[in-house]
């Protein structure tokens, strides 16, 4: 039932005043409709023959009518202009390519195969880290799709956000679908300098959860103390929750000036920020909850000084005391684990690594990993020592941990997890990542290196490169179905160097099927290659389009006549 009408209509166009007076109300419409025409006809169409069609005759001409009478409304006001985004747009090339790759995936081929063209939104977000790197500003028919991508990927929000820059933050906040562009940011979705001190308390004081997370790690970014300061000031009176979040912030930056902030932490009232603090205690090696650590590993591990052979002897913790679990060990062991076990591996994880190498008689990493452990204990210590490699960023016990690449995973020295391997080498600088995995890939294949591969930095460095699409060449060689190694050709794809295009144009040809060849192998390699390849001159061609020309050499003469 319509009841936008406000005013009384005028009389319809061909009609007069007595029609008007005469024709039924929009209330005796709405009746006869509920209760039916047989029961209550239309007023004056009782010697009609189709009563249903003057109803709704009735009702078009009242619609008409009213809407024609009605009054039009105050006018909303007109949102502030878009502010200026000073940064240089997109070459044309670029601006185009952006229009393709939010257009959305390329579709599949028939039976649900890949086909040999490039994943396109699978590209996005490497376009729009280049396009960041290169600082330009996205163009302002692109701002309402870029958003969209934005709402449904989270992986593409801080980089989509950087190129949308303040026109998409203006344009967020007039449709309530984006207004994820404005969490974490401070009013009209910037952050106040960190020297603008007035600001930041304002904003530090009024804002919301998400702005202040952003602005406190802003804040530290710029000036550590600053924010640490800025954190203790209302401490007390955070909620648990975000006493967590705010804590877990500070792990950028870390340093010593930290620890008595962290150290008074471990007096909170919330368990998980305990733990929390305790964790950050441990990384910072010359803390005093690291040196605690230390001297309560040191009873439950060192040399058997009666063993005929150097051997690493250990008697885990019996009890786990209030002082131990102030520090941040958590007394009740997970379903399945032993308690005395459980207790010894926090320890051990907690301890700052260089410690050890003077318990084990100035033995360096390599040597001390390298001990044959008593009583099966061998296991158990190690693991720790994985974890507190990660957590210490230390890579030189990473190394000794990993052990060498050729070695097969199941008798490391260390693990022989790939996950536990994965986390070890992120520690490790990125040239010598790649030539671990490299080796690893020459030695084991690639069914054992996916976890490895997605470590490594991209563009992947030489021999990595060289070392995945022999690989690749070797298993298209035997014959067999590439499925079990779709997941490395999507990283491939993304992760290759362009310039590896050339090398990989004779693999496109489809192979010699031979007996033990697995039927319709070579198609699928031929395609997933020629899809390879494409995507690699995508990306060069990506690449090329976004670089700016070079600046004009002032030295040069000017071009004559």
């Amino acid at each position: 039932m319509d009841t936008t009408a406000t005013t009384p209509a005028a009389p319809a166009a061909g009609t007069t005043a007595d029609d008007d007076a005469s024709a039924p109300s929009w209330e005796e419409l709405v009746s006869s409709a509920m209760l039916g025409t047989d029961r209550r006809p239309p007023a004056g169409s009782a010697a009609a023959r189709d009563l249903p069609g003057v109803l709704l005759d009735a009702a078009a001409l009242h619609t008409v009518r009213r809407r024609a009478g009605l009054r039009p409304g105050p006018a909303a006001p007109l949102p502030e202009p878009a502010p200026e985004d000073p940064r240089p747009p997109l070459p044309e090339a670029a601006r185009l390519r952006l229009d393709q790759l939010l257009a959305g995936r390329t579709a599949p081929s028939p039976a649900g195969r890949r086909g040999a063209a490039p994943d396109l939104a699978e590209l996005l977000p490497q376009w729009l880290a280049l396009a960041d790197r290169h600082g330009y500003k996205a163009p302002p028919a692109a701002l309402p799709a870029l958003l969209d991508a934005a709402r449904a990927r989270t992986d593409l929000r801080p980089q989509a956000l950087r190129l949308a820059g303040p026109r998409g933050l203006w344009l967020a906040r007039l449709n309530p679908e984006w207004r994820f562009a404005l969490r974490g940011r401070g009013a009209g979705g910037r952050l106040p300098s960190p020297e603008d001190a007035e600001g930041v308390r304002a904003l530090w004081d009024e804002g919301l959860f998400a702005e202040r997370v952003a602005l406190l790690s802003a804040v530290r970014a710029e000036d550590p103390a600053a924010g640490l300061a800025l954190l203790a000031s209302t401490w007390s009176a955070e909620r648990a929750e975000d006493r967590l979040m705010f804590l877990d912030s500070l792990r950028a930056g870390l340093s010593d000036a930290d620890e008595g902030f962290l150290e008074e932490a471990l007096d909170d009232r919330s368990r998980n920020v305990r733990a929390t603090a305790a964790e950050l205690l441990s990384a910072l090696p010359a803390s005093a909850l690291a040196g605690r650590m230390a001297a309560r590993a040191a009873t439950c591990v060192g040399l058997d000084r009666t063993a005929p052979t150097p051997t690493i002897a250990v008697e885990a913790p019996h009890e786990c005391d209030a002082a131990m679990q102030r520090d941040g060990l958590v007394a009740t062991p997970p379903a399945g684990r032993g308690e005395r076990s459980w207790w010894l591996g926090q320890l051990v994880e907690a301890t700052p690594l260089p410690s050890w190498s003077a318990r084990f008689g100035g033995r360096g990493p390599e040597e001390i990993v390298a001990l044959p452990v008593a009583d099966d204990w061998q296991g158990e210590l190690h693991a720790a020592w994985c974890r507190a490699a990660v957590r210490q960023r230390d890579p030189a016990w990473s190394r000794a941990l990993l052990g060498s690449p050729a070695v097969p995973p199941a008798t490391g020295p260390g693990t022989s997890s790939l996950g536990e391997r994965a986390q070890l080498l992120s520690t490790l600088p990125v040239e010598e990542r790649a030539r671990w995995v490299a080796s690893f890939i020459a030695a084991h294949g690639l069914s054992e290196a996916f976890q490895l591969l997605g470590v490594c930095a991209v563009p992947w460095a030489e021999p990595l490169g060289a070392a995945v699409i022999d690989a690749l060449d070797i298993a298209r060689e035997a014959g067999s179905y590439p499925w079990s190694f779709s997941g490395v050709m999507g990283l491939a794809e993304r992760c290759l160097a362009p310039e590896a295009a050339g090398r990989l144009e004779s693999l496109t040809a489809r192979p010699d099927e031979t007996e033990e060849s697995s039927p319709g192998a070579g198609d699928y390699w031929s395609e997933a290659f020629q899809r390879l390849v494409s995507t690699l001159r995508l990306r060069a061609a990506m690449r090329a389009e976004l670089t700016p020309p070079p600046p004009p050499d002032a030295s040069a003469p000017p071009p004559g006549p």
